[in-house]
């Protein structure tokens, strides 16, 4: 596997492409070496200069929690993208005080765009369970749960 160093003075604009591109495949998140996460919908990873920490956010708990915050790293030094025969397979943060973050991606890229509706689904079928399953308003289920979806990704890119 090729690592390719990012530069810390492009992290947050390098952060919201990469995310832009990866947003929703499943993933597996590691710290330490340890599995913290599993086939989750990978949302982004954000770096905040002003608290020197970056974040690992994960999609798809309930419609509440369409976003989930996985793991906080203080102390980034180095991030890294892992890359096989040219495909993205995964990002790794390092710190200068925690243990390092991996970010692994679950199958090929084309694996978001399942991820993605499955999600939309289940959130659907939750919003036409609070409704009280009165049928005749799929397709509004539907809208909704890809607005609220899209609503979750874009505050990462």
């Amino acid at each position: 596997m090729k690592k390719e160093r990012i530069l810390k003075k492009d992290w947050q604009e390098f952060l919201k492409k990469f995310n832009a591109e990866q947003q929703f495949r499943p993933v597996c998140v590691l710290v330490g070496g340890h599995e913290v996460c599993r086939d989750m919908p990978f949302l982004g990873l954000v770096y905040e200069p002003k608290k020197n920490d970056v974040e690992v956010i994960v999609g798809g708990i309930d419609i509440e929690h369409t976003a989930h915050l996985i793991h906080t790293l203080s102390s980034p030094r180095a991030i890294y993208v892992l890359r096989e025969n040219g495909e993205v397979r995964g990002i790794e943060v390092q710190s200068a005080k925690d243990d390092n973050l991996v970010v692994e991606f679950i199958g090929p890229p084309e694996e978001a765009q399942r991820v993605k509706r499955e999600l939309i689904e289940k959130i659907a079928y939750q919003l036409y369970e609070r409704r009280g399953k009165e049928p005749g308003k799929a397709l509004d289920d539907w809208l909704e749960a890809e607005r609220i979806v899209e609503l979750a990704a874009k505050m990462y890119v």
